[in-house]
């Protein structure tokens, strides 16, 4: 699918999976992985290995190119290790068991000691790198957003290329494709078996709602990955405009597999406050084949109108569980409220 922010190719929709989603970044018969020390530095007269005939490459040896690059550009002296570059995320982010061979345009560096200069050269020169995003050592995003009081709002920014990016979970109904602009959300890479999206499969399962709520929902994972699993109408609601934002393109590449015929933007969340805490906006709805999406901007303290009524699921999954869940007046509000079925994954 075209990515709406560079307008290039990269972001893979469920039909593009044609057989397991690790074949993606598998070597082919002439590839040859060889593993680097991420401890030491890369020699600036090693000549780094280039792709394989299968126009992909080891990571190790795009981290080495990159290392070379910006060495050459002065952003680093030759003694850092490699490890410092930064933490590396391949796109679409999934489960491996071994380290990844890499085409083109597939590794998002997220890192914190590169010039914009240096990384836009180091863009051109090395064509695995889809972008460079600076975070420093916080969690982007407002944290949990409590109404009336001021959040403390982090954001990391692009330097080069681009840092909209997919990830892969694992279900039992196929893949969930989430997509992140990854500048202004948390790293949550998926693993083998992802525990919130089985629980959010098991309570579904169990619970058969008609409605299902996900109050938290982020870039949307849980709510898609209740509405593969058949609940016919989602809610979805976040604070933080970089979480709706990628909720919406997650609608839009699930689109296809959950039988979407409509997405209606209702309102630009570009044009919203960067945290809204107040009474939820809606952003976009989504319908088609017997599934009704409804997302919002705002605080799930004031959902409860825009609920609509059938045997309800909500799912809360905040930054801070563990004060979350010590919050029994809150959660016994929203069960006499609201009613229905609560869970925390």
């Amino acid at each position: 699918m075209k990515c709406v922010c560079c307008g290039e190719n990269h972001i893979i929709c469920p039909g593009d999976i044609t057989s397991r989603p690790s074949e993606l970044f598998a070597p082919c018969p002439l590839c040859n992985p060889q593993i680097r020390s991420k401890d030491s530095p890369v020699s600036p007269d090693e000549v780094v290995n280039g792709p394989c005939r299968c126009n992909r490459r080891f990571i190790d040896d795009v981290m080495a190119d990159l290392y070379q690059v910006l060495f050459r550009e002065g952003a680093l002296k030759g003694t850092e290790p490699l490890s410092s570059l930064g933490t590396p995320l391949i796109c679409p982010g999934l489960f491996l068991r071994r380290p990844p061979m890499l085409p083109p345009r597939s590794l998002l560096l997220i890192s914190d000691l590169i010039p914009v200069s240096a990384a836009q050269v180091a863009y051109r020169d090395v064509p695995e790198l889809l972008g460079i995003v600076y975070h420093s050592h916080e969690i982007p995003g407002p944290g949990d957003v409590t109404f009336g009081r001021e959040p403390s709002i982090r954001e990391g920014y692009l330097l080069c290329g681009c840092d909209v990016r997919a990830d892969i979970f694992l279900s039992g109904k196929g893949p969930v494709i989430v997509i992140k602009k990854q500048a202004d959300m948390h790293i949550e890479f998926p693993k083998g078996i992802d525990p919130k999206v089985v629980s959010v499969e098991e309570q579904v399962r169990h619970r058969h709602p008609d409605v299902f709520v996900d109050a938290c929902a982020g870039p949307g994972t849980l709510g898609m990955t209740a509405a593969i699993f058949g609940v016919p109408q989602i809610i979805m609601c976040d604070v933080w405009h970089a979480s709706v934002w990628s909720a919406i393109q997650t609608i839009r590449v699930n689109q296809k597999k959950l039988g979407i015929t409509e997405i209606r933007i209702c309102e630009d969340i570009g044009r919203r406050p960067s945290v809204w805490s107040g009474k939820p906006a809606l952003i976009c709805t989504a319908s088609g084949n017997g599934v009704q999406i409804k997302l919002y901007n705002g605080s799930y303290e004031f959902l409860g109108p825009e609920i609509p009524s059938g045997n309800r699921l909500t799912v809360f999954d905040p930054f801070d569980k563990a004060s979350f869940r010590k919050n029994d007046q809150f959660l016994n509000e929203w069960a006499q409220k609201i009613g229905g079925e609560v869970f925390i994954p």
